[in-house]
């Protein structure tokens, strides 16, 4: 189940395309003070909340640049939309390099998702998803434990 996803809170299920953080874990930056993590679900959900913050910090960037991304009522249909947002990262990160982007991806390389529609469906599709995202933790993990090791 590889490709993209998107970072949700945990008011949003777990299906495919979209990647929420474990229920009741400790999740917020804040939360964490001096005290380390403890087993995968908090490495992932601490690593889930840094991304966020970071993608966060980077639309709030570009929100300030283009004030274009800061207004609250859409004027264009959605694909237009997509287009300036894109035209939007290209030309920031121009303007920061001094040259040009070549990590754009065309649309026909995003993963194209039809959620399912019964209840079934939707129950067998959350828990794959809920599945592949203890794989990543378990995997993570492993991985931070390895690295750890003296």
């Amino acid at each position: 189940m590889l490709g993209k996803f998107y970072l949700v809170d945990a008011g949003y299920g777990a299906k495919p395309g979209f990647l929420p953080p474990f229920r009741g874990v400790r999740y917020h930056l804040n939360e964490w003070g001096n005290n380390p993590v403890q087993n995968e679900k908090e490495l992932f959900n601490l690593r889930h909340s840094s991304l966020r913050v970071t993608v966060e910090r980077a639309f709030g960037a570009l929100k300030r640049r283009f004030k274009i991304l800061d207004d609250a009522t859409s004027f264009f249909p959605f694909p237009t939309q997509v287009d300036i947002v894109v035209a939007c990262c290209i030309i920031h990160n121009w303007v920061i390099e001094d040259g040009s982007d070549e990590f754009i991806t065309e649309d026909s390389n995003w993963p194209s998702y039809n959620h399912s529609t019964t209840s079934a469906g939707q129950a067998s599709e959350h828990a794959a998803m809920v599945n592949f995202r203890q794989e990543i933790a378990e995997q993570m993990w492993t991985n931070h434990q390895n690295n750890n090791v003296n």
